[in-house]
């Protein structure tokens, strides 16, 4: 029976679990987490809103799947080392230690808060949210605060200060460039910081905070020489990866700081597979390797990094970024590349919006989105895409996203691209071109085509 051991609860190593029992139905796979039990990262905004209560309300997968592929849950416990030589894995568990053979394993150990050198940055109320712990924390500094400042520039971090308001706190958002620099183009995100100035999220930007002031804990923040009124800071600057444990067991990093690995997702120390947030990956676009910690890279990377592990010889090419989030009423997408992404590769790329019909090509898409941009490379292939929607956005997102990932060619896609419900409407215009008879009430009438699909 081969056994194989999984580091970490999250989405990556979760997946690497089930991906590698389902591979090898007689194969012993151990799933070994600090947390008391795995659950999705992305859940914390919703554990401070309060939509759920426990980190069991955001769990990836039931104890009944779990059950069904006979995977083991060994929590809260922490992996203090790997003998890749003997391949031994050491967990300290309950005070108690405890060596797991492996026959091949899986790091999946996340990424930590990236905290800024902010002074007064160890007071109370000062937060991260990566966990649940930390999220516990911020429910609990919000109950006597009656305002909040948010440092951040992600979709999580905009997660938490609607979170914040909709407590009825007063809620600053502090960002040193601008929101989602790394997603979308500085017009989509300009659009964005106004509307939401317009539901009242207060933005401090150009300048990161640069102190935290109070006695023992926060009382205000200073921002441009100012002082702010804040009794709770969430800090969501970004993450590092984990990596400590790969780097005491021998195994390489990457030029980003994350685990090396290969496109079958095996880190340099044979049988040792990484995938998640502690690690990097390859763009689907360019083949290079990058740091994209995206929980649906994530889970991607972790099916195939499970299934290798436990005898496959999955290859992937790469993963295509897509990260979608509602925000105070709005739909935001952003899918591949952007060009602040692009140039930390070194790939040149033209942005064309889409919110403009095009000079040659008339889209009848325009006006139907608040915002949308889409991105080529010099051979008009189509690399990066943003959106903008208050409804319905999925509808054009779908379209940008098959794009992206087919990388179809700039004219051929503006030629087609359109919302499906005009699509629908164009399509029973041509058809029902005549007056048609509907039978609503016992008798047959003759209605116009507007008339019968109010009917």
């Amino acid at each position: 029976m081969k056994k194989i051991v999984v580091i970490g609860g999250s989405a990556a190593g979760m997946m690497a679990a089930i991906s590698a029992a389902k591979r090898d139905p007689n194969a012993e796979v151990t799933v070994v987490t600090q947390d008391r039990t795995p659950y999705r990262r992305p859940a914390i905004p919703a554990l401070i809103a309060g939509y759920i209560t426990e980190p069991a309300g955001a769990k990836i997968f039931s104890p009944e799947t779990l059950a069904r592929y006979n995977v083991k849950l060994i929590c809260p416990a922490e992996v203090t080392n790997i003998d890749p030589k003997n391949k031994v894995i050491s967990i300290l568990s309950n005070g108690q230690e405890e060596k797991l053979p492996y026959d091949a394993a899986v790091l999946a150990a996340g990424a930590s808060p990236l905290v800024p050198k902010i002074p007064g940055s160890g007071k109370k109320g000062v937060c991260t949210f990566t966990t649940y712990q930390a999220a516990a924390e911020i429910v609990e500094a919000a109950k006597s605060a009656d305002s909040a400042v948010v440092i951040g520039a992600g979709f999580i971090a905009l997660e938490i200060a609607e979170a914040l308001m909709h407590k009825g706190l007063d809620v600053y958002f502090n960002v040193r460039s601008r929101i989602l620099r790394k997603l979308l183009e500085p017009e989509v995100s300009e659009f964005l910081t106004k509307k939401f100035e317009q539901q009242g999220l207060k933005m401090l930007p150009g300048e990161e905070i640069s102190e935290i002031g109070g006695a023992d804990r926060v009382e205000y923040v200073l921002h441009k020489g100012k002082k702010v009124t804040a009794n709770l800071v969430v800090v969501g600057t970004g993450v590092k990866p984990s990596v400590a444990l790969a780097e005491k067991c021998g195994i390489d990093l990457g030029p980003t700081g994350a685990i090396k690995v290969d496109n079958y997702l095996q880190t340099s120390v044979v049988d040792i597979y990484a995938a998640g947030d502690c690690a990097e990956s390859p763009d689907l676009g360019t083949g290079r390797f990058t740091y994209s910690p995206v929980g649906s890279i994530g889970a991607s990377a972790g099916g195939i990094a499970g299934a290798n592990a436990a005898g496959a010889n999955q290859q992937t090419k790469g993963f295509l970024r897509a990260q979608a989030d509602q925000i105070l009423g709005l739909q935001i997408f952003s899918i591949g590349h952007s060009t602040a992404t692009a140039e930390e590769l070194g790939l040149k790329v033209g942005v064309y919006d889409l919110s403009v019909p095009q000079s040659t090509i008339k889209t009848t898409g325009a006006g139907s989105f608040d915002a949308a941009k889409i991105l080529t490379n010099s051979r008009s292939r189509i690399v990066g895409a943003q959106l903008v929607a208050k409804k319905h956005g999925s509808q054009f997102a779908w379209q940008l996203y098959k794009a992206v990932l087919q990388a179809e060619g700039r004219k051929e896609f503006l030629q087609r691209f359109n919302s499906p419900r005009t699509r629908l409407a164009e399509a029973l215009v041509h058809v029902l071109k005549s007056t048609i008879r509907v039978n609503s009430t016992g008798e047959g009438k003759a209605l116009t085509l507007t008339d019968a699909l109010a009917e």
